[in-house]
C-alpha cells in the first residue's frame, strides 16, 4: 500500500527498519498501513513539512545494520541508536545529512573505520562512537568540524596518531581512552618514530657452532676444529683416550648429583605437597569470597593487582566520607589514580540488588558523569571503583579552602551549571531505565583539570534500596536540597531532582549553602530568601560578592530558571531537557542559531 502522507519519508524509514533485527517488536508500529510515519516510535518530524528531524531509538535491543538509506533523510538533525546490538559498518551515506547535529552510536558492535566525509556535517555538535569495534586511524578532517563540542571515540580499536588539528586538539584523554594503539598529546602517549622500531638482528654466531665441533677426517689422521690442522696419529690417539676418560668421569659425577637430587626430592615431597594443598585451599577460599567486576574494558591491570591495592587502603588514603560511605584514593603502580567508595555496612543491600544495579550503572558513559570503572565484593565489605577527579568538588570551590585561592567567575559558574545539567538530562532522558539521582548537591559535582563538571554518586540511593520493602535504607539527599513533596512522602522522582538542581543554581549565584544560618534565623531556606529579595528587587544582595563579572541580565535569567525549578508544585517544574535547553540558550553566543538554520530549510 502506498503511504498517503509522507510517502517518500515512510518508505525510507521502512528501508531502515528492514536492515534492523527487531527482536522485541519495538518498531511494530512502523507499518505500511500507517499513513503518518511521524507518529512512529522514536520518530520526530518538522511540524510544517513532516520531514524527519530525529530518530531516537536507544536501548531497543536492535540488531542488524544501519541502512545506507539513512542518507535520504536530508533534514535529519539527531540520530540516536546507542546501546543496541548493531554491527557492520557506519554507512558513508550518513554524510549526506547536511544539518545533522548529534550522532549517538555508542555501545554497539560497529566495525570498520570512522567514515570519511564527516567534515561535510558542518552543523555537527555531538559525535559519540564509543564502545564499538571500530579500527584504523582518526580522519584529520574531523578537526574541521568547528561546532563540535562533544566527542567520544573511547573503547574501540582505533590506532595511529590522533590528529592535532582544529577542534581535535581541544579534546582530552576521555574522548580517546581505551584505544591502546592511539598516540598523541591528547592521550599523553608519544608516538614512536621510524627510528623507534627494533632493527632485525642477524643470527647469533652460536647458531652456526655445531658445524665447528670436533670431528675426525675421513682419513682418521686429522682432527678438525672448523679448519684442517694436521697432527700425528699417535697424538690423536692419546687425545681421544683422554677425552673418553673425561667423559666417563663427567657422567659419574652427574649420576651422583642426580641420585642426591632425587633423594632430597623424595624426602621433601610430602612436605611440599602439604604446603601446596594449604595454599590451594587459601586461594580457593579467597576466590569464593572475593568478586571483582570491571566495566568498559580499559583497566590495564590484573585482578590480583587491583584486589591487592583495594585490600591495602587505610586511613591515610581517605579523601572524605558521606551518607553512603567513605571515599579513598587508590594509586596503582603506574601512578594512575582512582577513587574507591567503601559502602557503609549499615547501608549494604543484598548481593542480588548490588550486582544488578551496578551492572546498569557500569554501562553508563557520559562526559559530564563520573564513570564507574568496576566494583569489588570482599569478605568484609563492598567497594566501588570510580575515575578520580583531580580538583575536588564544587562545594570546595564555593565554601571550602579553595574559594579564596581560586574564586569562580561568572562564566565558569555558568559552564558548571550547563555541564551538570547535561549529565542529569542524560540520566533522566537517555538512560534505560531512567535514573533519578536523589542526592544532587554541590559536593557531588566534581571538577576536572579543565573546570568541567562531572556529576557523581548517581544511582547510589537506588543501589541501596530494599527490594522487599521498596524503601531506601538510608536517608537519600541532603537537607536544604530536598523537594517539599519528597520530605512529605519520601518518594523520589525526576521532579524532585529538578528541585535540587534549582537549589544548586541558587548556590552558584549566591555562593551560600542552602542551609546558611542567615536563612534559618529569618525562618527561611535559600528558596524563600531568594524569592523575597527578587520581589524587593535586591539583586545586588543575592549575587556572590566574589563574582564581580556577573551581568544583571545573566543573573536574572539564571534566577528565572531556578524559580521554575523550585516551584512548590512538582507538575509546574520543567523537565531536565527543558532546563538544559534554557541554559544552552543563555550560554550560547547565538541562541537562535538553531531556529534560524532550521527556518532556512522551510
Amino acid at each position: 500500500m502506498c503511504l498517503i502522507l509522507g510517502g517518500f519519508v515512510g518508505q525510507t524509514l521502512l528501508e531502515i527498519k528492514g536492515s534492523f533485527n527487531d527482536t522485541r517488536g519495538s518498531l511494530s508500529n512502523w507499518s505500511e498501513t500507517d499513513d503518518f510515519p511521524c507518529s512512529w516510535t522514536g520518530i520526530s518530524c518538522d511540524p510544517h513539512d513532516h520531514q524527519v528531524i530525529s530518530i531516537n531509538l536507544p536501548y531497543m535491543q536492535l540488531g542488524g545494520i544501519i541502512s545506507p538509506s539513512i542518507g535520504k533523510l536530508s533534514r535529519l538533525q539527531r540520530l540516536a541508536l546507542h546501546q543496541n546490538s548493531l554491527h557492520g559498518f557506519i554507512p558513508t551515506e550518513i554524510t549526506r545529512c547536511p544539518v545533522l547535529r548529534a550522532i549517538y552510536l555508542r555501545g554497539n558492535y560497529l566495525q570498520g573505520g570512522i567514515p570519511l566525509g564527516l567534515e561535510n556535517l558542518s552543523h555537527l555538535t555531538i559525535l559519540d562512537l564509543s564502545s564499538n569495534s571500530l579500527r584504523g586511524p582518526i580522519p584529520p578532517s574531523i578537526g574541521h568540524l568547528l561546532r563540535l563540542r562533544s566527542l567520544n571515540f573511547s573503547t574501540n580499536f582505533l590506532s595511529g596518531e590522533i590528529p592535532n588539528v582544529g577542534v581535535l586538539a581541544t579534546f582530552g584523554r576521555k574522548s580517546f581512552t581505551g584505544n591502546l594503539d592511539l598516540c598523541g598529546p591528547q592521550v599523553q602517549k608519544p608516538c614512536q618514530g621510524s627510528l623507534g622500531f627494533p632493527a632485525m638482528l642477524p643470527h647469533a654466531e652460536s647458531e652456526e657452532a655445531p658445524s665447528k665441533f670436533l670431528y675426525l677426517s675421513k682419513t682418521n689422521t686429522y682432527i678438525n676444529y672448523g679448519v684442517d690442522a694436521p697432527v700425528s696419529s699417535k697424538r690423536s690417539y692419546h687425545y681421544l683416550k683422554g677425552l673418553f676418560i673425561g667423559v666417563l668421569c663427567t657422567m659419574a659425577i652427574a649420576l651422583v648429583v642426580l641420585l642426591s637430587f632425587l633423594w632430597v626430592r623424595i624426602l621433601s615431597k610430602k612436605e611440599r605437597a602439604a604446603k601446596k594443598y594449604r595454599e590451594f585451599n587459601k586461594q580457593t577460599n579467597r576466590e569464593i569470597s572475593t568478586k571483582l567486576v570491571t566495566f568498559h574494558g580499559d583497566l590495564p591491570y590484573s585482578s590480583c593487582d587491583i584486589i591487592e591495592k583495594l585490600e591495602s587502603l587505610n586511613e591515610e588514603d581517605v579523601l572524605g566520607s558521606g551518607g553512603f560511605g567513605t571515599v579513598y584514593k587508590m594509586v596503582m603502580n603506574d601512578c594512575s589514580v582512582f577513587a574507591v567508595k567503601k559502602i557503609d555496612r549499615s547501608c549494604e543491600s543484598s548481593d542480588q540488588i548490588f550486582e544488578r544495579e551496578l551492572d546498569v550503572l557500569g554501562s553508563i558513559k557520559h562526559n559530564n558523569l563520573v564513570s564507574l570503572r568496576g566494583y569489588c565484593k570482599l569478605p568484609s565489605t563492598k567497594l566501588l571503583i570510580f575515575d578520580y577527579v583531580a580538583l575536588g568538588s564544587l562545594d570546595d570551590f564555593l565554601h571550602g579552602n579553595v574559594r579564596e585561592k581560586q574564586p569562580l567567575n561568572w562564566n565558569t559558574r555558568l559552564r558548571i551549571a550547563l555541564g551538570s545539567a547535561r549529565g542529569l538530562a542524560y540520566l533522566h532522558h537517555d538512560c534505560y531505565p531512567r535514573i533519578v539521582h536523589q542526592n544532587i548537591k554541590s559536593s557531588n559535582i566534581l571538577l576536572d583539570q579543565n573546570m568541567e563538571p562531572l556529576v557523581s554518586d548517581f544511582g547510589l540511593a537506588r543501589l541501596l534500596e530494599d527490594e522487599d520493602a521498596h524503601v531506601t535504607t538510608v536517608v537519600a539527599g541532603t537537607f536544604g536540597y530536598l523537594a517539599p513533596e519528597y520530605l512529605q512522602n519520601g518518594r523520589a522522582t525526576e521532579k524532585s531532582d529538578i528541585y535540587s538542581f534549582g537549589v544548586l543554581l541558587l548556590e552558584l549565584v549566591t555562593g551560600k549553602r542552602p542551609n546558611d544560618p542567615s536563612f534559618v534565623k529569618r525562618g527561611l531556606n535559600v528558596v524563600g530568601w531568594m524569592n523575597t529579595l527578587v520581589k524587593e528587587n535586591q539583586l545586588v544582595d543575592i549575587v556572590d560578592k566574589r563574582c564581580v563579572d556577573a551581568d544583571v541580565e545573566g543573573v536574572e535569567s539564571v534566577l528565572d530558571i531556578a524559580v521554575s525549578c523550585t516551584d512548590a508544585n512538582p507538575d509546574d517544574r520543567p523537565s531536565m531537557d527543558n532546563v538544559l535547553q534554557m541554559l544552552e540558550e543563555l550560554t550560547s553566543p547565538c541562541p537562535s542559531e538553531f531556529y534560524e538554520s532550521h527556518s532556512d530549510h522551510n
